[in-house]
């Protein structure tokens, strides 16, 4: 009878020891859950210049311009186009687009 308390002294301290570092683990995801969601769900705020086309200026030309060095111009383009809700790469002589800032 003695060893069978011994057994049972020793599963409740296992089990002790157990709910210890679960409630520990919890306690650190609840209180790391609103850093994570604050890094992903923050939106990013993109900045944009107002850019007037010029007469012969391309949406090419324009997103060579302000793409930046070495950054691939597709890109830009791109962007331009949904940042202004172009449905093609047509643009007009006197036209204000907004141009996001990279």
């Amino acid at each position: 009878m003695h060893a069978s308390v011994a057994r049972s002294q020793q599963h409740r301290a296992r089990l002790a020891y157990v709910a210890a570092i679960v409630a520990v683990a919890g306690a650190l995801v609840l209180l790391l859950i609103p850093h994570v969601f604050s890094q992903t769900l923050t939106p990013v705020q993109q900045e944009y210049v107002d850019v007037v086309v010029r007469d012969g200026d391309t949406l090419w030309q324009i997103a060579r311009r302000h793409a930046g060095p070495g950054a691939d111009p597709r890109q830009m383009v791109e962007r331009i186009r949904a940042a202004n809700g172009l449905e093609t790469a047509v643009v007009r002589p006197g036209q204000v687009l907004k141009v996001p800032v990279p």
